[in-house]
């Protein structure tokens, strides 16, 4: 390479070393101190948070609050919306997006323990507003699977005790088998029978002893069995109708009024039953 192309060179690379140190120098001067900011604004916004929280007056403050930003600002407050996110709102106001991020920072230090003063460091701790906002997402997607699965789990809980009512088949267990059909009973809601089939007849040799991990992992299999059907007959979508709304609130709410009216009526009847004291 030639001289003047050598010094070409050395010149392009200089440019490239001088623009990385000021970008190091706009990290260091802008990016970190503007963080630092944040997250002592972020502190004091906690503490403004347990202010309100720990008031006497926190519904007032809060229905004031949820009053201003809808005719002063035109942001609008749903009726299950937490009190903390109504106090982010409030001060943040119009940026929704960073409203939204900071009440997820907020929260998730309130579940920790954080105090206020020990807000800056967890926030650094954990990587950052972003990577906790990522984290806590996470955790919330976790959730809700969870609660999806366990849902699903009742209904076909729900399905299966409606379908015993027109069962595929039925039969009484022998005398002799009896005391080990009830000691392989376990905890689980069903009996699992272990089948061969011989010349189109299925022939019972077994019972498997339940808990609820295997009994759960049955009913899953249910489940992926129930989905990949193609359609259902009129009778299957009564059945899923039935089912749903046996495990609906409404419902479990009837079923336990009426257990407790049963129970109300069996004291009554127990102390009609009891004698009257003696007079003195």
């Amino acid at each position: 390479m030639k001289k003047n192309g050598k010094l070409l060179v050395e010149q392009v690379l200089s440019e490239g070393d001088l623009l990385a140190q000021q970008q190091v120098d706009f990290y260091d001067n802008y990016i970190v101190k503007a963080n630092d900011v944040l997250y002592g604004l972020l502190a004091e916004l906690m503490r403004y948070s347990d202010q309100v929280l720990g008031s006497d007056y926190k519904l007032e403050i809060l229905s004031k609050m949820r009053s201003t930003l809808s005719t002063k600002h035109h942001i609008k407050v749903q009726k299950n919306t937490p009190d903390l996110t109504i106090i982010v709102k409030y001060v943040v106001r119009t940026n929704r997006k960073n409203a939204h991020v900071y009440a997820r920072v907020l929260d998730m230090a309130y579940r920790q323990d954080v105090m206020a003063d020990e807000l800056e460091d967890f926030i650094r701790q954990n990587g950052g507003i972003d990577r906790i906002r990522e984290s806590n997402v996470n955790l919330e997607g976790v959730q809700k699977r969870k609660s999806e699965d366990e849902g699903r789990t009742k209904l076909v809980k729900a399905l299966l005790n409606i379908k015993a009512e027109t069962p595929m088949a039925e039969f009484r267990i022998p005398g002799e088998w009896t005391s080990q059909v009830h000691d392989s009973h376990g905890v689980g809601s069903f009996l699992y029978p272990i089948c061969a089939k011989v010349d189109g007849i299925y022939k019972v040799v077994g019972i498997v002893p339940m808990d609820y991990e295997f009994e759960e992992q049955i009913l899953k299999r249910v489940i992926v069995d129930i989905g990949s059907k193609g359609g259902y007959s009129e009778i299957e979508k009564q059945q899923f109708a039935k089912a749903k709304e046996m495990i609906s609130p409404a419902y479990q709410l009837k079923i336990q009024e009426e257990r407790d009216r049963v129970d109300e009526q069996r004291r009554a009847k127990k102390l009609a039953l009891q004698p009257l004291p003696m007079a003195a």
